[in-house]
């Protein structure tokens, strides 16, 4: 019998979001054309997959059943998509990544520059990508892989933390903790703040070192992105809490960035792929390069 993996794939992203505009949207489909394959796919089968209402989606017990297994098909598929890349990897090709904002306007460049002198036929497809969009570009096999930060694993992906950055205060040369030789956080509690919005790693990890403390986070102005951040700090509109990673920004904007003390508050950058997938040798030296260049960042001179 010869299953068609486009049909399987549009199951078990049905399966996973939970309902056709979702899956259909990721798919890059109508709804309509989402529920052809599924009906040639349920045909195929001989067997009825979903239950369809005007308002929800359900899988059928025979459903349940098939789910685990176009899984499995799914996998071994990408497995061997991935090891003829792995063999072809002196020839051209391309490799395609999801990455967060930040990283994409710092520490990219020059990784990118680095891969080309390895790699000169091989191209690099990037997405600047929020945590949950660089999930769904895996799920729907738009993206190779992700670097995203704090990203979990789960029964379909694994993460695997490759390095951290931590939390600072950037600063106008002109404030006066820039010429502080450390800056603690309980010397920018009482400071305007700049902070990213709600959902965050960032603010999240930055709103519990202010619980901690017993005071709550009350921004000034609060940015969607880290260079925004960075913008507004600069105006010496308050002191933008952003990670280290930013450093190369903060340079070129000649900021001052002090990693904050007592705590030292860190996170983890991670490596996001489908579960049971295998790396080619230039998306492997990709990774390697870009985990390099987040470690010589964070620990560049202050």
């Amino acid at each position: 019998m010869n299953l068609n993996l486009r049909q399987l794939e549009a199951f078990v992203l049905l399966a996973r979001l939970g309902g056709f505009s979702r899956a259909a949207d990721q798919l890059h489909l109508t709804q309509a054309g989402l529920s052809i394959l599924i009906r040639r796919l349920e045909e195929r089968l001989d067997a009825r997959l979903v239950e369809r209402t005007t308002r929800s989606m359900a899988l059928t017990p025979a459903g349940l059943q098939v789910l685990p297994i176009a899984e499995r098909m799914l996998a071994d598929a990408q497995s061997v998509l991935a090891c003829g890349r792995g063999v072809a990897a002196d020839q051209a090709g391309r490799i395609s990544l999801g990455l967060a904002p930040q990283l994409a306007g710092t520490v990219l460049p020059a990784v990118l520059k680095a891969f080309r002198d390895d790699f000169p036929r091989i191209s690099v497809v990037f997405r600047e990508c929020v945590n949950e969009e660089i999930i769904g570009r895996i799920y729907a096999r738009e993206i190779d892989f992700g670097l995203g930060f704090g990203i979990q694993k789960n029964s379909e992906l694994d993460s695997q933390g490759l390095t951290e950055d931590t939390l600072a205060v950037a600063l106008p040369p002109t404030h006066a903790l820039a010429r502080k030789r450390s800056v603690r956080w309980k010397d920018i509690l009482d400071e305007p703040i700049i902070t990213l919005t709600v959902g965050s790693t960032v603010r999240t990890l930055t709103e519990n070192v202010f619980l901690a403390a017993g005071q709550a986070l009350r921004p000034a102005y609060e940015a969607t992105n880290t260079l925004t951040a960075l913008a507004l700090a600069r105006e010496a509109l308050g002191v933008a809490i952003v990670p280290t990673s930013i450093r190369p920004a903060a340079v070129a904007q000649e900021m001052v960035l002090k990693p904050l003390r007592d705590p030292v508050v860190k996170r983890s950058l991670n490596l996001v792929t489908r579960r049971g997938s295998v790396l080619s040798a230039p998306e492997q030296r990709f990774i390697d390069l870009f985990t390099t260049a987040i470690v010589q960042v964070d620990k560049s001179p202050r």
